[in-house]
């Protein structure tokens, strides 16, 4: 039978079901959401992944699935930042205010999401592409003291 149902309730299923099953298409979403009794359309599916900040992550085997976002993460932000670091973070290069953090492709939005969330009062904010994140700070001194911090943080 299939029902409708409240929006919240959809997104705590697609939680649900990305963080117990590799889903690499948004098709395959649609259908997990569908076994469950969801009534849903790959556009529907589209705005939910957006709204929910569902990242694609490439695996070890060169597939990339669905993975939730890091701000799901509950506990010390600058814990999971260290671990975002440690795990994804390939560089950190600076000029004057801004620094440069490559990361392993796929990966570069969830850690400027971990960036984000220790709420920094030198970072302006980041910018984050595939494998690349730009942070801005306030002034050059600012920049070279967020790297010193990101570098700490990363060789924990």
């Amino acid at each position: 039978m299939i029902k409708m149902r409240l929006k919240g309730e959809r997104h705590a299923a697609i939680r649900e079901i990305v963080e117990l099953k590799r889903i690499h298409t948004q098709e395959e979403l649609v259908s997990e959401l569908q076994k469950l009794g969801y009534e849903v359309t790959q556009a529907t599916i589209s705005r939910d992944i957006s709204e929910l900040g569902l990242l694609k992550v490439r695996m070890g085997d060169g597939t990339s699935i669905y993975a939730l976002p890091e701000g799901k993460f509950i506990g010390d932000e600058t814990e999971h930042l260290r671990r975002m670091l440690e795990d994804f973070v390939v560089s950190l290069n600076r000029s004057g205010n801004l620094i440069v953090v490559k990361t392993t492709p796929g990966t570069a939005q969830g850690v400027a999401s971990a960036l984000d969330g220790v709420r920094w009062e030198e970072v302006l904010g980041t910018v984050a592409g595939d494998d690349t994140i730009l942070v801005v700070t306030h002034n050059s001194r600012e920049g070279a003291s967020v790297l010193a911090r990101l570098n700490e943080l990363k060789s924990k």
